[in-house]
C-alpha cells in the first residue's frame, strides 16, 4: 500500500526506465511494475539471494525488461556502473534503512556530487537515508524524478535543518507525505514519502500531506521554503495553522512568556537506579495520570540538593518517549528527583492549573505531539515546548 501510494505521488506517465536502489523485498518495484505496464527495470541490491526472489515476483507482472545489478548501493562508482548497464534512468525508488552506517572512504563524494556535503558539521554521522538519497539522485538524470521514503529526522529534526534548506535550493520537491506509524512491519518508527524532481531549479513552496487508514487526506498544507526549511512535517504546520483555542487569540500567550523557570532533568535513569538513587522517570508517567495532579513518594530535598527537584505546584512533561504528549502531570504533594527524560516547569499557581489542563487536552496533546520528532522515540525540545499557546482567558 506504501509502495503504491509513493508511485502514484510521482505524477510521471511512462518512465523510460526505473530504477530500484536498494531493492530489497521488491514492493517499490512491484508497485512500480504494476502502475506502469512494459516498464524497463533495474535493482540494484547487495543481497545475493535478491535476484532469484524478483524474479519470481516480477514473473505475474507485465514488464518490458527487468536487469539485476548485484552491487552495494552506496558504491560511490556505481553511478558509472548504472550507465554502462542500463543507460538512462527516468525515475527513481528507494525505501532506505533507518540506521547510521560506519563511515567509508567515498561516501563523502556521494554527498559532495548531490550538494549536501556541507549540511553536516561532521560527516561521518550523516544517517543511511541521507547517502542513500544523495546516491538516487546521482543516478537520475536532468528531468527526472525521485520517490524515496524518509525518516522523520531529516524531515523534522533540527540536526538536518540544513539539510532541508539545501534540498529545497537544488531540487523541486512535489510533496511530502507524513505516514502512520505502524507503517512498517516490526517498527513505530515515524517515516514520510518525499517526491523530488531534479533539474526544475529548486522549490517554491512545498505541499504537505497525510496518509491516514491507507488514505491520503484531502487537505493539504502548503508552505514555503523557509518554513519548511524548519520542518516539512504535515502535523507540525497543519496545527500551526490554527489556534486551538476558542478565545481572541490576543489573549493567547506562548509557555514562555508566561513560566517562572524551565528546567531539564538532570539524573539519567539507568545510572541512577543501579547506584540505588529513587528517581521518577516517563516509566512512572502512567496514562492514567495525565492532566491529573498526583502525589509523588518523597517529601523534601536533601539540603543543598543541586539537581531537579520536583516540588508541589510544579508541571512535568515528558521530553523524550514514543506517546511523550500523553505524559503531562501536576505535582500535588510530595517531591522527587527528576531523569533527564522530563522537563519541569514552574508558574504562578493559577496558571499552572489551566496550563496544565490545556496541555492535556485532545487539542494540547496533539500540539505536543506535533513538534515532537524522532524516528522511534520522540524528542520535544524545550525551545519548542515554550512556544506553547496559553490561554489566559482560560485562566482567569
Amino acid at each position: 500500500m506504501i509502495g503504491q501510494t509513493l508511485v502514484d505521488l510521482m505524477n510521471l506517465r511512462q518512465p523510460a526506465g526505473l530504477i530500484d536502489l536498494g531493492v530489497g523485498g521488491g514492493s517499490l518495484t512491484v508497485a512500480a511494475a504494476r502502475r506502469w505496464s512494459n516498464l524497463h527495470l533495474l535493482t540494484i541490491d547487495v543481497d545475493p539471494a535478491s535476484d532469484r526472489h524478483l524474479s519470481k515476483l516480477l514473473a505475474r507482472e507485465e514488464i518490458g525488461s527487468h536487469l539485476h545489478l548485484r552491487a552495494d548501493a552506496l558504491e560511490p562508482s556505481l553511478a558509472g556502473m548504472v550507465r554502462e548497464e542500463f543507460g538512462k534512468a527516468d525515475a527513481v525508488v528507494c525505501n532506505p534503512p533507518f540506521t547510521t552506517p560506519i563511515w567509508k572512504s567515498g561516501f563523502d563524494e556521494i554527498l559532495e556530487e548531490s550538494g549536501f556535503s556541507g549540511c553536516m558539521p561532521v560527516l561521518a554521522d550523516a544517517d543511511s537515508a541521507l547517502l542513500f538519497l544523495s546516491q538516487a539522485l546521482r543516478l537520475l538524470g536532468q528531468g527526472s524524478t525521485l520517490g524515496i521514503i524518509l525518516p522523520d529526522s531529516l524531515i523534522s529534526g533540527a540536526k538536518y535543518r540544513i539539510f532541508r534548506r539545501e534540498l529545497l535550493r537544488r531540487y523541486r520537491v512535489d510533496v511530502v507525505v507524513r505516514l502512520p506509524t505502524n507503517s512498517f512491519m516490526h517498527t513505530d518508527a515515524l517515516a514520510h514519502i518525499v517526491v523530488i524532481r531534479k533539474g526544475y531549479g529548486g522549490s517554491d513552496q512545498v505541499p504537505l500531506r497525510k496518509l491516514v487508514n491507507g488514505r491520503l487526506l484531502p487537505r493539504i498544507a502548503l508552505v514555503d521554503v523557509e518554513r519548511a526549511t524548519y520542518r516539512m512535517d504535515y502535523d507540525f504546520h497543519a496545527t500551526a495553522a490554527v489556534v486551538t483555542w476558542s478565545v481572541d487569540q490576543n489573549s493567547v500567550r506562548p509557555l514562555g512568556d508566561l513560566v517562572q523557570s524551565i528546567q531539564r532533568g538532570s539524573m539519567e535513569a539507568s545510572a541512577s537506579r543501579k547506584a540505588g538513587i529513587e528517581v521518577f522517570h516517563t516509566t512512572d508517567m502512567l496514562p492514567s495520570m495525565t492532566g491529573r495532579w498526583i502525589a509523588l513518594p518523597q517529601n523534601e530535598p536533601n539540603d543543598g540538593e543541586r539537581r531537579a527537584w520536583a516540588s508541589p505546584g510544579d508541571l512535568l512533561v515528558a521530553r523524550v518517549g514514543r506517546n511523550l504528549e500523553t505524559k503531562v502531570l501536576g505535582v500535588r504533594s510530595g517531591g522527587a528527583l527528576l531523569t533527564d527524560c522530563i522537563y519541569r516547569i514552574r508558574m504562578p499557581r493559577n496558571l499552572a492549573r489551566q496550563t496544565l489542563a490545556q496541555l492535556s487536552s485532545e487539542s494540547g496533546r496533539a500540539w505536543l505531539a506535533s513538534r515532537s520528532s524522532g524516528v522511534g522515540a520522540k524528542h520535544l525540545s524545550m525551545a519548542d515546548l515554550l512556544t506553547f499557546p496559553v490561554s489566559l482567558e482560560e485562566c482567569k
